[in-house]
């Protein structure tokens, strides 16, 4: 009796990378997320989207908790290289903090989801979430005190001023923050537009203080300059 030749396997899907498969995941997981917020979200309703099946994403992130944390890490990655790259250019420390906020912004316009993720959602479960948003903080905070260390030191400032950089550079992202969440209610602004309103606000007291001038409280009339009313009504 003659033997049947054995058919050939018939290939089946190409496997996706590893690399590639967890990128998918987390886009799909921080869509969710930004919807619907964490305790609402569902690793059902992440796996269908994804594609896949409710225990790979398991496999891959071990927990709600886990896959969480990988979409904050995610996000907060991004913006720091956003900025990074934005602010490394060979120019001046203005135009550099101008790059710096625009990236910001930019940030927060093209990778919306990733932002309500980053800080909404992550400063509300607060724990270990919350300390990844101030991890990302951290590190902004630092790149804006290097570049404005770096003027005060080449002008021949003292050293306690370029400390004082480190306070004012988490003041500068603690601003941007806020306008990013004021942002999306106020129709026609631009990114440049709020951009330049932050930079406003920024840059013309941060120019002076690299060049080593300073404001002290005091109670002499001589230093502190109030308007009377009647100077406010009159001001342009």
């Amino acid at each position: 009796m003659p033997v049947e030749p054995i058919q050939p396997r018939q290939p089946g899907p190409p496997k996706v990378p590893r690399a590639v498969r967890e990128r998918q995941m987390l886009e799909v997981a921080t869509r969710v997320f930004a919807q619907r917020g964490y305790d609402a979200a569902s690793i059902e309703e992440i796996a269908e989207g994804a594609g896949i099946s409710r225990p790979m994403v398991y496999a891959y992130f071990g927990s709600k908790e886990g896959l969480y944390a990988a979409c904050i890490q995610h996000a907060g990655a991004r913006l720091l290289k956003l900025i990074n790259v934005a602010a490394s250019a060979d120019v001046t420390p203005e135009e550099q903090l101008w790059a710096g906020i625009v990236a910001f912004f930019d940030f927060v316009e093209r990778h919306g989801e990733e932002w309500r993720v980053l800080y909404r959602e992550a400063a509300a479960q607060g724990g270990p979430f919350a300390a990844e948003v101030e991890r990302v903080r951290g590190e902004i905070a630092r790149l804006v005190a290097q570049q404005l260390g770096e003027v005060t030191e080449a002008e021949g400032i003292d050293s306690p001023l370029v400390a004082e950089m480190e306070w004012l550079a988490h003041a500068l992202v603690g601003a941007a923050e806020s306008l990013a969440r004021l942002w999306p209610g106020r129709s026609g602004v631009s990114r440049e537009d709020i951009a330049t309103r932050l930079m406003n606000f920024a840059w013309l007291g941060f120019d002076r203080l690299v060049h080593g001038e300073v404001w002290i409280p005091s109670s002499s009339a001589a230093h502190v300059v109030r308007l009377r009313r009647s100077d406010r009504a009159t001001r342009p």
